[in-house]
């Protein structure tokens, strides 16, 4: 618990920095909360902060943005270390959707009585129609193109990323028209799809967390350059697509992957690019029978087991990220010395502690180092409250011990 002078010597301190260049343009919320003592003349002397650089460097150049952590009045340091403190966002997602439309997903569903694509379709749009409007998405179905076509795929995004807006927006729209005209047909050029799909996201200028959703029904049956017959007698090899998935979340991308009934076969590859690509379920095993993906061919019922998995990855996807607000020019944030705060609505504000190991607890970086993750149990307690989350710099990162 905070202590009344520790808080004090908090907010002297920072409305005392805000009255100085460096911290106005360090930290975002200063800007806000203490406009009146950043001078006119300091502003137009600012240089513009790029909101995509990593707010933490890859060398030790310029000077660190830490306050002291030494105690005062014979107080413990951890009470009067408060360092600087500023409110942050979630952080909005951009969602590539990777469907296979190939023609096996003209099949029966199991537990219904129509196609596995029929069914896919109106789960997906049902998850869509509950995503927030700050979300951005688009969609690529694969092939799109008959069987024995040359190219293998048809390289064309049949929705363009774009913010999905309100409930009668034109994003959502040309979502709900895209699957409407959708039918199955063609092979299954896994390889080559994914691969363009990752390059829409990488592309994109929207900024969030990035997220493409591997929905597939098999095998492939090409591999990357539509090297292959195509026919499902005559499948490509999976393996290729496990470092590919590892060098997107490199890049900042996490690969979700569904595996729909009729991919038995392709169960443990697609379980290995599920945790190449960020997106392992905790203790999954590659040899079954919990998969590392969201694996649909041992449920009953198709339709109730993809409501459920995609409503996982909405919770995973659109949750719990925090954008780090990047540092004053010249200066540079420590990421061992940035902490998270919790405070509940009807509450007292906790220190959330950063998780070493798995991420059930806690919060963790993410890949790219821009944002704040929280962990698994954490993230559902924060989700189910209407409280605030906040960062604290300067003061040593408080990490969950070992149990």
């Amino acid at each position: 618990m905070m202590t009344a002078r520790a808080r004090d010597i908090r907010r002297a301190s920072f409305v005392s920095s805000c009255a100085s260049l460096p911290i106005c343009v360090a930290i975002g919320l200063c800007l806000q909360l203490t406009l009146s003592a950043c001078s006119s003349d300091d502003k137009k002397s600012s240089p513009p902060v790029d909101p995509n650089a990593s707010p933490f460097p890859s060398g030790n150049t310029g000077a660190i943005f830490n306050p002291d952590e030494t105690g005062t009045d014979g107080l413990d340091p951890s009470e009067v270390c408060a360092g600087q403190e500023a409110g942050t966002e979630l952080a909005p997602s951009i969602i590539e959707l990777l469907v296979d439309t190939s023609q096996s997903m003209d099949e029966q569903a199991p537990g219904s009585r129509r196609s596995k694509w029929v069914e896919t379709r109106q789960v997906m749009l049902e998850g869509i129609d509950l995503m927030p409007a700050t979300t951005s998405m688009g969609v690529v179905f694969y092939p799109d193109v008959a069987v024995g076509a040359s190219p293998c795929f048809d390289s064309q995004a049949d929705v363009a990323i774009d913010s999905l807006g309100g409930t009668t927006s034109t994003q959502r729209t040309e979502i709900r028209d895209a699957f409407a005209k959708e039918s199955p047909r063609g092979s299954t050029p896994t390889h080559d799809a994914y691969k363009y799909a990752l390059q829409q996201l990488a592309a994109s200028s929207k900024q969030g967390q990035r997220f493409l959703v591997l929905i597939t029904d098999g095998t492939p049956t090409y591999a990357l350059g539509c090297q292959g017959s195509g026919q499902q007698q005559d499948p490509a090899d999976p393996t290729p697509l496990i470092p590919e998935a590892a060098s997107a979340l490199g890049r900042g991308i996490k690969t979700f992957v569904i595996g729909s009934p009729g991919s038995e076969g392709a169960r443990r590859s697609l379980s290995q690019m599920a945790e190449a690509g960020g997106s392992a379920k905790p203790g999954c095993s590659h040899n079954g029978p919990n998969y590392c993906h969201f694996d649909m061919t041992q449920q009953p019922d198709f339709t109730v087991a993809l409501r459920d998995a995609l409503g996982s990855i909405s919770g995973l996807a659109l949750s719990c990220a925090y954008d780090i607000p990047p540092p004053p020019r010249g200066s540079t944030l420590d990421p061992a010395k940035v902490n998270v705060l919790f405070t509940p609505e009807d509450g007292d504000r906790e220190l959330l502690l950063q998780s070493s190991g798995g991420c059930s607890d806690g919060w963790q970086y993410s890949p790219n180092g821009k944002q704040i993750q929280l962990c698994g149990d954490t993230c559902d307690r924060v989700k189910s409250s209407s409280g605030q989350v906040s960062l604290q710099f300067g003061c040593s990162t408080q990490v969950i011990g070992p149990r």
